[in-house]
């Protein structure tokens, strides 16, 4: 157990949970528990991803406060790394909410609801209502489909079988993606599929989905070539999908 005088800049009340890569094993480390309340009622917390963070990080999902931990969900370096996290930015503090929560799907997957073992309870996280927020509007994942399907425009609706070229990285995309490396279709890209689309693309294939593994990426779907996996390149990415996959 860490002790919170490690880490001056961390308030003592504050339940934290850190996730962090040892040895290339995850382990999950829990800081000293202090009481935090999680807000309900006016004004609460819109999932469950949030009252995680409220219990991690009072709510700041841009907190860094020179300690090894990111964000609004306290990510380390290396476990924002590890779950492909860099395919946005270089810190899970420089991501948007919706990508830190993205992330922390992937780590849920893997760990469960003992990743974060104090927060998880206080927020009544489970694997079935963690997966179930659809990171990009904060709403269950049936229900942003059906929204866009009665307000999506002309111009971004697919046909079918094709993908709506929103730059959003959902389910559908993701199973485009796996459709393109030839590997089982589930909506999830776990370290199989990212090391298969590693090797489409000619990369080094350890499932990490970092700069380099996304610039080959953008050169081979014809984005702009930076190294940062956002919505410009998920929209040429699904465009890509759409004429030559789907």
């Amino acid at each position: 157990m860490l002790n919170t005088t490690d880490f001056p800049d961390q308030p003592a009340s504050r339940r934290g949970t850190r996730l962090r890569l040892a040895g290339g094993a995850l382990t999950v480390t829990a800081l000293a528990a202090g009481g935090v309340a999680v807000a309900t009622g006016a004004g609460a917390s819109d999932t469950v991803w949030d009252r995680v963070a409220m219990c991690e990080s009072s709510g700041d999902w841009d907190i860094n406060t020179d300690n090894p931990f990111y964000g609004g969900l306290q990510f380390t370096y290396d476990t924002w790394k590890g779950f492909g996290g860099q395919q946005y930015a270089t810190t899970a503090d420089q991501a948007t909410k919706a990508q830190q929560i993205d992330i922390a799907q992937e780590v849920l997957k893997v760990q469960g609801p003992g990743a974060w073992p104090v927060c998880s309870k206080e927020a009544g996280l489970t694997v079935s209502n963690g997966l179930g927020v659809d990171p990009y509007s904060g709403t269950e994942r049936a229900s942003r489909s059906e929204t866009r399907t009665s307000t999506s425009s002309s111009s971004s609706t697919a046909s079918a079988g094709e993908l709506v070229v929103d730059g959003i990285r959902g389910p559908k995309t993701n199973s485009g993606i796996e459709t393109w490396v030839n590997r089982p279709v589930d909506g999830s890209l776990d370290r199989g599929d990212r090391q298969a689309l590693q090797g489409e693309v000619g990369t080094a294939q350890d499932g990490i989905i970092g700069p380099v593994t996304t610039s080959a990426l953008q050169r081979r779907v014809g984005a702009t070539v930076d190294g940062i996996w956002g919505p410009r390149t998920t929209s040429e990415l699904q465009g890509y999908l759409n004429r030559n996959v789907l």
